[in-house]
Order: C-alpha cells, then structure tokens, then sequence
C-alpha cells in the first residue's frame, strides 16, 4: 500500500522553514555560543542572583535578631528622612553636572584627534587621554590630593604666583562638586574619544567624495557626514551614561571628607553608611532598591528622547 507524504499548509511550512534555519545558525555558531557561556553565568550568578536580596527592603533585617516583615516601613522613612532628600540632590546635581560637562567632551576630542595626519603623534595623544581610565579611583583620588594640595600643590603654586590665597579644594563644599566632576572627565574622557574614534574611522570614504563633489567644505562634511554618522554612537554612549548616572560610588567614597559630605553625599555612599556602618540592611536595601528603580525610568525615558531626536532606539 502506497502512502501520500504529508502535506504541511503554508503557515506550517513557514515555521518549519524557520526552525529548520534557526537549527542551522545554532549549529555553525555553536563555538561562539559555548565562549558566551562564561560571560551569561558570570551575569546570572552576580547581577541577577544578588535581586532576590531586594526583599529586605521590605523587612526589618539589621535592627532585630528575629527578621520580620514590616511593608513599606522602610520607605516611609526613606522619604521622610532630610539624609536621604539631601543624598538624593546631590547624586541628580553631580551626575547632571557629569553628563553636561562630560558628554560633548569625547565628541569634540575625536574629531579634533581625527585632523592629526602623522599617525605616531596620535598615538600618542590617543594613549595619553586614555591611559587614565586604567587608574582606580583610589589612584585618582590621591594624585587630585596632590595636585590640588594647599601647601605643595601644583595648582595653588599657580594661584599662590598671581599674590592669591591657596584655596582647600577638597575640603570646600564651594569647590567639591567640581573637583568630582573634573576627576571625572579626566579619568574616562579618553575611553569615550577611542569609542567616536573607532566609528568615524568606519565611515564610508564615498561620502566624504560626495560631499566635496557637491561644493562641501570642512564644516559642510562634519554637518552632513560626520555627524550624522555618529548619531547611532552617541545614542548608545547617552544610554549607557544615563543607566550608571545615579550609581556613582567609589569616586565620592575615596575623595570625600566631613567638611564636605553635605554636598557629596550621594544615594550610593549613603545606602552604604545606612547599610554596612549603621547596620540597618532593610532600610540601606530600601535606599538601593529606590535607586535603580529611579535609573530604570531615567533608560527609558533617555531611550524615548533619542528615537524622537536622533530617530535612533537602543532598547
């Protein structure tokens, strides 16, 4: 007896097609896929694992011996609390001033490095802005005591030069906030330069040809070609800027002093001091829990931003 072979309707054969190459894909891509293994376990073992740890913000853990479920306690006095209004400022003024000064900053210093025509003088230059970003904070934070150091400092050698009055840097809540905010440009400047570097280097000479055949000049070619190429770049350098601009936390920790916590206290070091020093982990975990609630609307509502003014969506 003679059997007919079964027939599949179109929308079967379609999802078998699709099956069947998505088989495929896996297969010839499997050794990329077992390198990635390390990188997913390290993720789920650190960065998701540790969330099931945000039900203490929800308990009274570090102020009793028996750990009970309070609600939202925790948060009530989290937003009646002036140490956690005041963190709060400072970590949206620190971090505003970082994105303000800092952002444009990378952008400006590549094309200005693209212009270098003798490549061993860029390489240089590249090497310079960017070896900072090796540094720890805690090396940071020692050379700036250095540098901005009353008695030997280098820039209060200038200042003393001009017959003016050494200023405390580091221990002057009228100059903290800068001093943060350079230690910051200055450390990571150069890995976001490398980043613009890498993607004008990419552009499609054509367009530079087109655009001098068209009667474009220098300004021209940076207008229509060079931006416009960068656009999908900086959307991405915005967002992930944006996504860590509530999570400061090592700079201000090594480089703040008492004089100046009223104006450097941040949601981060905060959580800390309420959590590790004070041992109140339900409320610290309160605190952090708030923040990256916070951090989580500020990605999306940066990802909105640039689809309607850069026409380009990372999430």
């Amino acid at each position: 007896m003679k059997t007919n072979p079964v027939q599949l309707s179109p929308q079967n054969s379609i999802q078998y097609n699709r099956k069947s190459e998505l088989k495929s894909k896996l297969k010839r891509q499997r050794a990329v896929l077992l390198l990635l293994i390390p990188g997913v376990v390290w993720y789920l073992i650190f960065k998701y694992a540790p969330m099931a740890g945000a039900i203490a913000a929800f308990t009274d853990y570090g102020t009793r011996a028996d750990i009970s479920f309070i609600g939202l306690e925790n948060f009530k006095q989290l937003f009646g609390s002036p140490g956690f209004w005041g963190a709060f400022r400072n970590t949206l003024l620190i971090s505003l001033y970082n994105l303000l000064f800092y952002f444009p900053l990378p952008i400006i210093l590549a094309l200005l490095m693209n212009e270098i025509v003798i490549t061993r003088i860029k390489r240089v230059v590249q090497f310079v802005v960017y070896i900072p970003h090796f540094f720890s904070w805690v090396v940071i934070g020692a050379i700036f005591s250095m540098v901005l150091s009353p008695s030997n400092g280098f820039v209060n050698q200038i200042i003393s030069a001009f017959g003016l009055e050494p200023q405390y840097f580091m221990v002057d809540p009228k100059w903290f906030r800068s001093v943060l905010v350079s230690s910051y440009i200055w450390r990571d400047v150069g890995y976001g330069t490398i980043i613009y570097i890498a993607t004008i280097s990419s552009i499609d000479e054509q367009l530079y040809d087109a655009a001098t055949v068209d009667g474009s000049g220098y300004w021209g070619k940076l207008l229509y070609v060079t931006l416009p190429s960068l656009k999908s770049t900086i959307a991405t350098v915005l967002l992930l800027t944006v996504a860590r601009i509530l999570l400061i936390f090592e700079q201000v920790l090594v480089m703040y002093v008492p004089p100046v916590y009223s104006v450097s206290e941040v949601l981060t070091t905060y959580s800390f001091t309420e959590g590790l020093l004070n041992g109140n982990i339900g409320y610290a975990t309160a605190v952090s829990l708030f923040t990256a609630v916070i951090s989580a609307v500020l990605v999306i509502g940066c990802n909105k931003a640039s689809k309607k003014f850069l026409d380009e969506s990372i999430l």
